[in-house]
């Protein structure tokens, strides 16, 4: 694994993050909830949109005292400003999703949200249709 150490907000960058694959379809879900997300149909996702480095260690508590922000959202954003990704961060499920539209999600940076989107499995990513607030 690499470590790179970046100026400024003090982020570490590592060369790969740890995410899990998309759950498989609710076992609980009808038969037609069942093939609608097996087909790619939109879902509604929930968690925390944070960024790639603190969603891979699961908690913003690290970043944030190594840089001195006062909340999620400037821990957040001053990860992103230095080369991490917005990612939705499941803490019930610990998964991360990569998000495909990442204006989007800046808005709701270290906010609890649900998105609707199609999920694309093979790259673990949700084509963001809509994110609304929690």
């Amino acid at each position: 694994m690499v470590l790179a150490i970046l100026s400024g907000a003090g982020c570490a960058l590592y060369g790969q993050t740890k995410t899990k694959s998309m759950p498989a379809a609710n076992p609980r879900a009808s038969a037609s909830e069942t093939v609608a997300a097996q087909n790619g149909s939109p879902q509604t996702f929930s968690g925390e949109i944070m960024d790639s480095i603190c969603a891979a260690k699961g908690s913003h508590d690290g970043m944030m005292k190594q840089q001195n922000a006062k909340d999620a959202k400037e821990c957040t954003l001053n990860c992103v400003d230095h080369g991490a990704k917005f990612v939705l961060y499941d803490p019930v499920t610990k998964t991360t999703y990569q998000l495909s539209d990442q204006s989007k999600a800046k808005d709701y940076a270290g906010q609890n949200v649900k998105i609707t989107g199609t999920p694309d499995r093979t790259t673990n990513t949700i084509n963001i249709e809509s994110i609304d607030a929690a």
